[in-house]
């Protein structure tokens, strides 16, 4: 079978392996990074060509292997596997043998040249000749901007001039007409030349990394804490549920944090008001009846820095050489 999945590579036009990596990968399987790279290549082609809403990642290091075998699990489960030694029993023990290994790869081979003959077959009408454009990010803002103040699709030949001048008298017509309360008073108000704008988004960018990296760790604290409740005896017949209902929410859950400067230039004054955390409207989304359990006395476990008896010397005090002896002659 493994002359059948080299052959399968090459026809696909994967040109990244060779024997001796796929031994390789085979013989460790879901520790394997190799191994896990040609899965995430092979699920990301198919999520592409059946426009599905799951693929499976690599690995990093052998410690993520569970989470890849979870994945693993989910795409199978859309993709509609029919072979129920890889979607059946437990997520951690379907990829132990070789042989559930290969046959993994050779399903998603057949799977994705099975695919593009469908689409080589049965093109999308609405692709032909037609040229499509990708919409930034700005672009996309302005447009729902535009939808939100009930706008008519502005001409091509608009200049920015005249459609930031209608956009602004709009507004002023729209803020006119409720209380200054309701729209609040921007946060920030200065003008800042180029350069503390470029320091500023430094400053951004700086931030980005650092809350990218927070939010890396809290979801991968979660994952390794869901993957631990799967140890349990009761839930070992139930792991299929567990996919199904943590994966949908997980996917939900980005690594990447949304905030930019355009949250600067729009944020409101009520966000310099700071309340306690024992204030009772936030309190009202972080009470839970575990807090309104009152716990007794318990056992003094010690541990005092002040309570603990120091150390002997690492070394004797000097004193003073004793009297007497001596050689002589």
């Amino acid at each position: 079978m493994e002359n059948d999945i080299l052959d399968g590579f090459k026809d696909i036009g994967y040109d990244k392996i060779n024997p001796e990596k796929l031994e390789s990968a085979i013989a460790e399987g879901p520790k394997s990074i190799e191994y896990t790279r040609l899965v995430e290549w092979l699920s990301k082609e198919l999520k592409f060509l059946c426009s599905l809403d799951e693929h499976v990642n690599a690995i990093t290091s052998a410690d993520d292997s569970s989470s890849f075998l979870l994945e693993v699990s989910s795409f199978l489960k859309e993709l509609g596997c029919q072979y129920t030694i890889l979607t059946e029993g437990n997520v951690n023990q379907r990829l132990q043998t070789r042989g559930n290994r290969l046959l993994l790869l050779d399903f998603l081979l057949s799977e994705l040249q099975a695919a593009r003959m469908v689409r080589s077959n049965k093109p999308d009408p609405s692709s032909n000749m037609e040229v499509t454009l990708q919409e930034s990010s700005t672009a996309a803002d302005l447009k729902n901007l535009l939808i939100a103040l009930t706008f008519p699709k502005p001409p091509a030949n608009i200049t920015p001039e005249i459609l930031f001048g209608k956009v602004l008298v709009k507004m002023k017509e729209i803020t006119g007409k409720v209380t200054p309360a309701r729209v609040g008073k921007p946060i920030f108000t200065g003008v800042l030349s180029d350069k503390q704008w470029h320091q500023i988004q430094e400053l951004q960018t700086e931030l980005h990394k650092e809350y990218r990296m927070r939010r890396e760790m809290l979801l991968k604290r979660l994952d390794v804490t869901i993957q631990s409740f799967q140890w349990s005896e009761r839930i070992k017949n139930q792991q299929d549920r567990v996919v199904a209902v943590y994966g949908t929410k997980r996917n939900a859950m980005k690594v990447e944090p949304n905030v930019d400067l355009a949250d600067l230039l729009a944020a409101r004054d009520d966000l310099a008001i700071l309340e306690k955390t024992s204030n009772a409207s936030v309190r009202k989304n972080t009470q839970s009846s575990i807090n309104k359990v009152m716990i007794g006395m318990v056992p003094d476990r010690g541990g005092r820095p002040s309570e603990q008896q120091a150390p002997p010397p690492e070394m004797p005090s000097w004193q003073q050489r004793p009297g007497g002896g001596g050689g002589g002659g």
